[in-house]
């Protein structure tokens, strides 16, 4: 069909659909199924509606500048492939002012073949097209993260202050791509619609990062982390001993307080991925403690078998735990609302877990570029929710001053989203799931790195990690013995003995013996009883005891245990009568308690000159002392 019929059909079509009652916005999208089955237009009618829906006129102008090009030098090529579609509008009429539908059907083409979109592509400068590129694999993203992956500034800013964000906008060569947020301190993101992004990932060859990828070695120079296997069975005993003593403090949210950090750490012993950074040295406690709260067994249920733990602390990971706390940069965690979060960021590493290959490095490269293409992104809030986290950075403005800044849609990914997948890596680690290769951020926080878990390079699924998450069926055989069973409970004293080296004994045994040497420690009654002010609290210390540090004892150590038990409680609190005490000057008082019949069967003598009186007997005991002329209240 030719192009002045087919224009004049589109032409027909938009006119009779146009009506005040109609919305103009829309017509495009109405005369589709019409306007195919009049001309055989080879177009995908969502592609229609996807040009429809998410472009304005302005969108679909800077489309069609670029489009033009293709039409003016390829006609002949374009109307042998017979696509029936009106492209000659663009160069028959000005873009700048036909109607909105029009637009739309004059572009539909660039959409309609993967040859025809290729010779748009060719027209387009190289950071449109690399930025037209990404964003056919990523499901959405800020115009901040793809302008860093394309290398250009995609974002400009008019009128900004110090303390606001000013006048945001996408940068005009970049309009063609559909994106929404500009506006006042606004927050832009990019997004092809679904059928579009549909068709140009059939256009486009798949990138590298597709699929995850494994590497030979990490690359020399950085940290490494292999001996988390070995490590996590030597600390998860006085861990868990440490986590029911309740010494963790939490805060109202339930985010680990961090003033109590580096007393954990220099009190257990452990051993971090950054030990000598000052500015990351507790990375590690930060994310065992963590852990350790959101595990809430009830005392019955503590089992002194290691490996069974760490299954436990898997379940808790998409039970109860929130890897949104582990995200120390930012602030105003307790601001954020959980009423309708599901657990989401944590189902989805454990999904990681379950894609990473077994025994073999990826990088994190591949990961986070894998993960965006994939939309396995780790959100640890509701992204509504998002506004309420903060951070400080320096100003660009005064040189020294911090800046108090939200975190907005547009640069959650780099503050929320990429650190809560490095944060659950960082994790698994500190767990032994994982090993890690890593290095320490450098440069200013917000503008160099966004978290502390940013130094990541490389993860590596181990044979522990593989086992905690089902990944193989073989049983798996930790690489040390319990700390507990290094400890020797004497069958004829109540003395322990361990190795002069054991690190773990002195915070196990803390809070139920005292050290007498450096092989040996002694329980007393004052030891044990130390912390317990009732009987169901010396029960429930016995039974830990028994579970986390003993769970073999020698007769003698039960003996002790049932001795402790049958003194509990050994006195019964009166409450049903008035103590009174009498003034030693006062003797004709004295002389009538003592002598007077009546209330001698009332009242029972104690010392200090005090006297005890049974509430029932109060009203008698008054009446009669008022016979007597005496007054008591």
């Amino acid at each position: 069909m030719e192009q002045t019929q087919l224009i004049s059909k589109l032409d027909a079509l938009i006119k009779g659909n146009t009506s005040n009652e109609r919305n103009r916005n829309n017509i495009a999208s109405e005369i589709t199924k019409a306007y195919i089955k009049q001309t055989g237009a080879r177009i995908a009618p969502a592609i229609i509606a996807d040009l429809d829906q998410n472009y304005n006129k302005e969108g679909l102008q800077a489309l069609a500048s670029y489009a033009r090009k293709v039409v003016l030098n390829h006609l002949d090529f374009l109307d042998g492939l017979s696509l029936n579609l009106p492209y000659t509008l663009l160069t028959t009429s000005e873009t700048s002012t036909p109607n909105k539908a029009r637009l739309v059907w004059s572009v539909a083409f660039i959409f309609s073949n993967a040859d025809v979109y290729r010779l748009f592509r060719d027209t387009l400068p190289p950071e449109l097209q690399k930025a037209a590129e990404q964003l056919t694999w990523l499901p959405r993203v800020s115009a901040e993260v793809l302008g860093q992956a394309i290398g250009s500034d995609m974002i400009v800013r008019e009128g900004r202050h110090q303390f606001f964000g000013g006048d945001v906008k996408l940068n005009k060569k970049f309009k063609l791509l559909p994106h929404k947020g500009e506006g006042w301190n606004g927050s832009i993101v990019l997004e092809w619609p679904s059928t579009i992004r549909a068709f140009l990932q059939n256009t486009y060859p798949q990138p590298e990062n597709y699929q995850l990828r494994t590497s030979p070695e990490p690359l020399a120079g950085l940290l490494r982390w292999e001996d988390g296997e070995l490590i996590i069975f030597e600390e998860i005993q006085k861990l868990l001993a440490y986590r029911m003593q309740d010494s963790i403090a939490v805060n109202n949210s339930g985010k680990v307080a961090a003033n109590g950090l580096k007393k954990m750490r220099k009190l257990l012993g452990i051993r971090e991925f950054f030990p000598d950074n000052d500015a990351f040295s507790l990375i590690r406690t930060t994310c065992l403690a963590q852990m350790l709260v959101s595990y809430q067994p009830k005392k019955s249920q503590i089992n002194p078998d290691s490996l069974d733990s760490l299954r436990q602390f898997r379940k808790t990971l998409d039970k109860t735990f929130a890897v949104l706390f582990l995200l120390n940069d930012l602030k105003n965690h307790g601001y954020v609302s959980f009423y309708y979060y599901k657990q989401e960021a944590e189902l989805a590493l454990v999904e990681w877990m379950n894609r990473l290959p077994v025994g073999e490095w990826v990088s994190t490269e591949n990961l986070l570029a894998y993960g965006q293409i994939h939309d396995l992104q780790v959100r640890p809030c509701r992204p509504g929710e998002y506004s309420s986290l903060t951070y400080e950075a320096e100003s660009p403005w005064r040189a020294g001053f911090m800046n108090k800044e939200s975190v907005t849609s547009a640069n959650a990914y780099l503050f929320v989203e990429r650190p809560a997948l490095l944060a659950g890596f960082f994790l698994f680690a500190a767990l032994g799931w994982l090993d890690i290769a890593y290095e320490a951020p450098t440069g200013k926080f917000a503008k160099d790195y966004y978290s502390a878990y940013d130094g990541l390079r490389y993860v590596k699924l181990n044979n522990l990690g593989s086992s905690i998450f089902g990944r193989t069926t073989d049983a798996y055989v930790p690489k040390v013995n319990t700390a507990t069973q290094e400890l020797r409970f004497d069958d004829q004293s109540l003395l322990i003995f361990c190795d002069p080296e054991h690190v773990v004994a002195e915070t196990i045994l803390a809070n139920y013996a005292e050290r007498v040497s450096p092989t040996r420690f002694r329980v007393t009654p004052d030891t044990f009883l130390k912390d317990c002010k009732t009987k169901q609290q010396l029960l429930s210390k016995i039974t830990l005891f028994c579970k986390s540090v003993a769970p073999n004892l020698p007769p003698n150590w039960k003996a002790f245990f049932d001795e402790l038990t049958s003194k509990a409680d050994p006195l019964t609190a009166v409450t049903d009568m008035v103590t009174y005490r009498i003034s030693p000057d006062n003797q004709p008082l004295i002389r009538v308690l003592a002598q007077d019949a009546v209330l001698k069967t009332m009242v029972v003598k104690a010392e200090g000159f005090r006297i005890l009186v049974a509430n029932d007997q109060l009203p008698r005991f008054r009446s009669r002392l008022r016979e007597l002329g005496y007054l008591v209240g």
